[in-house]
């Protein structure tokens, strides 16, 4: 039987994503249940529809060659579906004194610089910033202006890239702001030989907390890509997490669930030597296939992503869209 000590040694990011359906009742159980089984944070997403971009090589077209892995994704059809996911200002500000009253530290992901400016309005001071927007310091500098917490995911990103928004992160930071960068593949679902968890601790070379953001199927993996993670140091582990059936929602594949959640929170707890020999026992093929890619830098699939998620929303100004990458104000 596992011994479980009294320390916890990272902190759970739930990502409650879409699951919420754009349903408060459905969000405040995400919260009470995620806190009930240890999350340190619950997360949404500062994603509207009102923001999403119309770009044309995104459009399906019987006229128009596509590259083996392009993502079609007509406009029309992608604003009916955020649209129903909307959360209004006054949702938000019920997300965050109702986590609060639950004692659960509230977090959004910002995509834009007005998703920005909105998240400071309403009082979040623990941002994320999404893989693809790692190396739009316009946006990150934003952030830095009032975030306590901030959490870069880097996934589809350049070591390149990594390594700039890192140095301007030194350059411009106050003692206020507690970084960290998570390692992340941004496929969905990944799979154990995606998981490149040797990128997760490259990025210690930068000077910040790590950790790891996974999309990889609880139903496939048994939660092995965040018990890994956990087991290599990482502080911070992201998850998407649900209370509804996981073929309800589009993001439920890849979520947990509370008694998932447990589970991790219970191996976090674990003895690291302890941590090992579970690994071992549990996971003695998976781990060696794990570790067995040295590859830092992402993925062509990765790459195919970025092309429409990077750019997907933007700030309209007068029209235009301004987008996270650009100067704004």
């Amino acid at each position: 039987m596992i011994q479980l000590n009294k320390n916890v040694k990272m902190k759970f990011i739930a990502e409650f994503c879409q699951n919420h359906l754009g349903d408060r009742k459905i969000l405040e159980k995400q919260i009470i249940v995620a806190k009930e089984n240890g999350a340190t944070f619950g997360k949404i997403q500062g994603l509207y529809s009102w923001e999403l971009v119309h770009r044309e090589e995104f459009e399906v077209s019987p006229d128009k060659s596509l590259s083996k892995n392009q993502i079609t994704r007509p406009y029309s059809d992608e604003y009916s579906r955020l649209k129903k996911l909307d959360l209004t200002i006054e949702d938000e500000k019920w997300f965050v004194e109702t986590c609060k009253n639950n004692d659960l530290i509230p977090m959004i992901t910002v995509f834009t610089h007005t998703g920005a400016k909105r998240a400071e309005e309403v009082g979040f001071k623990h941002i994320k910033i999404a893989s693809y927007d790692c190396e739009s310091i316009p946006l990150i500098a934003t952030v830095l202006k009032f975030a306590e917490t901030l959490v870069i995911s880097t996934g589809a990103s350049s070591w390149q890239g990594v390594s700039k928004t890192a140095q301007f992160l030194h350059q411009t930071k106050s003692f206020k702001n507690e970084i960290s960068f998570l390692h992340a593949t941004t496929l969905y679902p990944t799979r154990i030989e995606q998981l490149s968890i040797f990128r997760m601790l490259a990025l210690r070379v930068f000077g910040f907390e790590i950790g790891f953001s996974d999309h990889s199927s609880p139903s496939d993996s048994q939660l092995f890509a965040s018990k890994l993670a956990i087991f290599f140091g990482a502080k911070y582990i992201e998850r998407h997490f649900t209370v509804l059936e996981k073929n309800e929602t589009r993001d439920g594949p890849v979520s947990i669930n509370g008694t998932e959640l447990a589970e991790l929170i219970d191996f976090s707890n674990l003895e690291r030597s302890e941590q090992c020999k579970y690994l071992m026992r549990n996971y003695y093929d998976e781990y060696y296939q794990a570790i067995s890619t040295l590859n830092i830098e992402p993925v062509a699939l990765e790459m195919n992503n970025r092309q429409y998620y990077r750019g997907r929303v933007a700030a309209h100004v007068e029209g235009k869209p301004i987008f996270s990458w650009e100067s704004y104000g």
